[in-house]
């Protein structure tokens, strides 16, 4: 398994339309193997937000990186409102994940 970690700056009148963009491409993302994804906001004023992906491989990560389906999802207006920066990708070398995570807890 493989963790992305990218920071971005999300204009704050485009915070709302980003949160659900990433809602409404879940399903999307989970067809090309995606096994999470997660937008983290400090819990102060100081950072940046985060997005952070799970991958079950490098393999699975670079296949979706090629898809025409990726390639649509970014050419939208809430995507370019975005400022991305660069990808960090790690390798899950230990720990563990919770079997089902309740909704509610990531909200």
């Amino acid at each position: 398994m493989i963790v992305c970690w990218r920071t971005v700056a999300v204009p704050d009148d485009e915070r709302a339309q980003f949160l659900a963009w990433i809602d409404e491409n879940r399903a999307v993302r989970e067809a090309h193997g995606i096994c999470a994804e997660l937008v983290l906001e400090p819990s102060t004023p100081q950072g940046a937000t985060v997005v952070v992906t799970i991958w079950p491989s490098h393999e699975v990560f670079d296949a979706w990186i090629a898809t025409p389906e990726r390639d649509r999802l970014t050419d939208s207006d809430v995507h370019r409102s975005v400022e991305y920066r660069p990808i960090t990708r790690y390798d899950t070398v230990g720990g563990y994940t919770a079997a089902a995570l309740p909704q509610e807890a990531i909200r």
